[in-house]
């Protein structure tokens, strides 16, 4: 586009300003147009509720899900009948096998696994609002309208977080498969039920509706309890990402622009950005986490007791594997939980770094006077907790590891072959 040039000195005064006018208009739409071709994602492009649509009618499916139908809450108390029931069961045979290790061991590694899904359920269904203002806070303009390599950040870490939950969700399969194996293809096994536990009947009179009642109990925990999981995963890694984002924005502002007000307004949207993904972690910390707290806890026997029958039990047996595939399917569990937290921590902890290295220190000296109180804020990293007091991270991973060995050598030097 050619533009013609002319010396506004030579026209009359009100030809000049008109001219002015003109040219200033011209800049404003220029810019606001750079600005509409670099905003490349919106909610309507990629929404951010999108990446747990799957765990979210999965959930919906099993009745646990918000949703105020008939339906919905009849399915719940399917789902919810199998896993007291089982309790209940196993609770009993506890009892009765209290004084033999080996069958204490393998009742004890499924029922405490049945517990904390229980107690993780029911935080999970008395804060089914939360989960509706984590989904509002979604939609919120500020987690959107960046430019398209914030979006491969984000998206980068919410893969990450997918990819361990289809592993996890692999993992539970195999196990609740390997479950009901060994009652027909292990001779030591044969029809023995897939879980101990006690029925106020004749078993073997009963033993297909039995076993069947059994599988399907132990499918319906894994089912939902790896669908809870899931869903937590994939919104903290939403919120690692989030951090991502901030701190690219950050970076991008360029503070020695004789426009104050645009630094100041970019900068005030970081500030409300920051804000915004703290009450984003918190609610999801108060939706999930403190059932988790209990998963931690008991973590520390569930992989004792496993560790323990692998080492009994003989290599080549259908009950190995199965014991194996449970093991690595709750590392994983717990693995997962506290290396996504330490995301979280990691990448929120260096956002006053991103910022530091920036050219902040060329702006005018009230704009670096809010710079360094929001360095302060940031110097405290965000740390996700289960239950308000097992910080989610790497060391409390080793942590639990270093505890079920203890336990684990305690159990083996009791044992008496």
């Amino acid at each position: 586009m050619l533009v013609r040039t002319t010396n506004l000195s030579l026209l009359p005064c009100s030809t000049a300003t008109e001219s002015e006018t003109s040219v200033v208009s011209a800049r404003v739409i220029l810019i606001a147009c750079k600005i509409c071709f670099s905003m490349s994602f919106t909610v309507q492009s990629f929404d951010l509720r999108s990446t747990f649509k799957l765990d979210k009618k999965l959930l919906r499916f099993a009745g646990f899900y918000p949703k105020n139908q008939h339906l919905y809450f009849f399915r719940a108390a399917i789902n919810l009948f199998f896993s007291i029931s089982q309790l209940i069961s196993m609770t009993v045979q506890i009892i009765i096998d209290r004084n033999d290790i080996m069958k204490l061991s393998e009742s004890l590694q499924y029922f405490t696994t049945l517990v904390t899904f229980i107690w993780k359920l029911t935080f999970f269904a008395i804060n089914k609002k939360t989960l509706l203002q984590i989904e509002e806070i979604l939609t919120s303009p500020i987690f959107y309208g960046y430019p398209e390599h914030h979006l491969t950040l984000l998206k980068q870490k919410i893969r990450a977080g997918q990819t361990a939950g289809t592993t996890f969700r692999i993992l539970s399969v195999a196990a609740v498969g390997f479950w009901g194996l060994p009652c027909f293809f292990d001779t030591e096994k044969s029809k023995s039920l897939p879980v101990p536990g006690w029925f106020p009947y004749d078993v073997n009179k009963y033993y297909y509706p039995t076993f069947v009642f059994q599988i399907l109990g132990i499918a319906n925990t894994a089912y939902t309890d790896s669908s809870i999981d899931i869903l937590s995963w994939i919104l903290i890694s939403i919120a690692s990402g989030q951090f991502e984002v901030l701190k690219e924005n950050l970076r991008s502002i360029n503070y020695e622009n004789d426009d104050s007000e645009t630094v100041e307004l970019a900068f005030k949207k970081c500030v409300k950005h920051h804000k915004k993904i703290i009450k984003f972690v918190y609610k999801i910390e108060s939706m999930f986490l403190k059932g988790v707290f209990l998963q931690f806890f008991a973590s520390v026997f569930i992989i004792c007791f496993t560790g323990f029958l692998m080492m009994i039990l003989p290599v080549v047996s259908m009950q190995f594997f199965l014991t194996f595939t449970y093991f690595v399917c709750m590392m994983c569990e717990v693995a997962v939980y506290c290396w996504l937290g330490h995301e979280v921590m990691t990448t929120s902890s260096t956002i006053g770094e991103s910022l530091y290295m920036s050219n902040w220190y060329e702006s005018n000296l009230t704009f670096r006077k809010n710079v360094v109180i929001f360095m302060e804020k940031t110097k405290t990293p965000v740390t996700m907790t289960a239950g308000g007091f097992v910080p989610l991270s790497l060391a409390t991973l080793t942590s639990i590891l270093r505890s079920s060995y203890s336990y684990f050598a305690v159990l083996q030097r009791l044992y008496d072959p």
